[in-house]
């Protein structure tokens, strides 16, 4: 390539990867401009709902764009379901199987880690601990969340918007034997661990399989790292807080800096993504959680990491 060409090419890179930061940036401080404002308002309940609903639908638009009209909806039903079956492990179980077939089946149109994200909103609701305001307040404050974030990503992140291959269906078949099991398994264990953050387990078993054991086997790597130093990431800036006596303005600073930090590596490096959403969704924890949620997410990240790296090596090797 001449020179000439070569600097016009390298200029035109640097303006589109610029305005790509302008963009992130300017998503992520709309997207947690209402969660500046909830928490001046006194509304802190609704903060954690709020935010962790519009990243999801932000994410499941950029992942999967066919589900975005259900899931305005499907984030919060699921996450009231969820709630409503806590005392009731027989409904829970069946509703997480059906979810869980699912996502297996949404797998034969690339939509299938879209539909994590739905599993991810009914888990947290059965397994959270019960929050200050009842049931239906959450699912409301979810169900504004998911239309914000939505309708935020479809304006500003249409860069990031991505089609994921669909998988053929013995590829379909072997994920759903692998998904439904495991995790209802991975369920059926936090609730007898009976830790404050147990969720993690289920989230991870459900997030790492993959229809594709290559596949697989590459996201229990990249999110075993992602989530160690998402971790050590998460501590250092909370404790970086404390010290400085930070007012919550700047956690709700911090917050956006991440989801803009997470925008950026989602197109780069998938163990950098998960570090940052890592630190990003443990600084969204209530302070005196942080430590033993750190903690918690390492420890189930690992299990499920290495039970299904292991499986994805077997059936490699079977290949």
């Amino acid at each position: 390539m001449p020179y000439q060409k070569y600097a016009l090419h390298s200029l035109g890179w640097v303006r589109y990867q610029r305005r790509r930061i302008l963009r992130a940036a300017l998503f992520s401080a709309l997207l947690f401009a209402p969660a500046a404002a909830l928490t001046l308002a006194g509304h802190g309940a609704g903060v954690f709902l709020f935010a962790l609903a519009a990243n999801y639908s932000a994410l499941c638009l950029v992942l999967a764009r066919r589900l975005q009209p259900l899931s305005l909806l499907a984030i919060p039903g699921l996450y009231l379901a969820g709630r409503l079956c806590v005392g009731h492990p027989a409904l829970m179980l069946a509703l997480l199987a059906a979810a869980l077939a699912l996502q297996a089946l949404s797998a034969r149109r690339g939509l299938h880690k879209g539909v994590q994200f739905w599993l991810f909103a009914l888990l947290l609701g059965n397994m959270t601990p019960a929050a200050a305001i009842p049931p239906w307040q959450e699912a409301a404050w979810m169900l504004l969340g998911a239309g914000y974030g939505g309708a935020l990503a479809r304006l500003g992140l249409k860069d990031w918007f991505r089609v994921l291959p669909a998988a053929c269906a013995a590829d379909a078949r072997r994920y759903a034997w692998h998904l439904l099991p495991w995790g209802v398994l991975a369920w059926l264990a936090s609730g007898w661990m009976r830790g404050a953050h147990a969720w993690w387990l289920p989230i991870a078993a459900v997030a790492i399989p993959d229809p594709s054991p290559e596949q697989m086997l590459l996201l229990a790597r990249e999110r075993t790292i992602g989530t160690l130093a998402g971790a050590l990431l998460g501590g250092a800036l909370y404790w970086s807080q404390r010290a400085l006596d930070a007012s919550p303005l700047v956690h709700v600073l911090v917050l956006a800096l991440l989801q803009t930090a997470v925008l950026i590596a989602m197109r780069h490096s998938f163990r950098v993504f998960v570090a940052l959403l890592t630190a990003l969704v443990l600084s969204l924890l209530p302070p005196d959680q942080l430590a033993r949620g750190a903690l918690e997410r390492v420890e189930d990240t690992l299990i499920a990491a290495l039970l299904f790296a292991a499986l994805a090596w077997f059936l490699r090797q079977r290949a």
